[in-house]
């Protein structure tokens, strides 16, 4: 029985490693995907005290984008976008302007997005992009 809790433990502390690296991994591959597009990368993981964090900032033209990365290891949780609700949507649209304030950049105007990245062992990672998500 003891062995059995012991399993449960070692797995329970291993996913967190594990999603923090594939998360890791899914916002550098946005990154290069959209300075690919032409974006200019402003901030990464800016966190704003207890309101949350934006994983990624850009500079798309005369606009600053949040871009909201969320990144899978398989297909069994559906689609990546599903866990961007519109409360998500929100709070994102809230930590951005926070960001705006505090950095000041010229833009004429801001937006959401949001970037799937899907890695399946032994195949090319897929990236999806929606702008505009509100």
């Amino acid at each position: 029985m003891s062995d059995a809790v012991g399993m449960t433990q070692s797995t329970s502390l291993s996913a967190p490693s594990h999603n923090r690296s594939l998360g890791a991994r899914g916002e550098a591959l946005a990154a290069e995907y959209l300075r690919g597009l032409g974006c200019e990368i402003l901030a990464s993981n800016w966190r704003h005290g207890r309101a949350g964090e934006l994983d990624l900032v850009v500079r798309d033209g005369d606009t600053i984008a949040a871009v909201e990365v969320k990144t899978r290891g398989g297909r069994g949780y559906g689609s990546p976008f599903e866990a961007i609700t519109a409360r998500k949507a929100s709070r994102l649209r809230a930590l951005l302007i926070g960001w705006v304030r505090e950095h000041r950049p010229a833009a004429a105007k801001l937006r959401i997005d949001a970037v799937a990245v899907t890695v399946l062992p032994g195949a090319e990672p897929r990236i999806e992009h929606l702008r505009g998500i509100e």
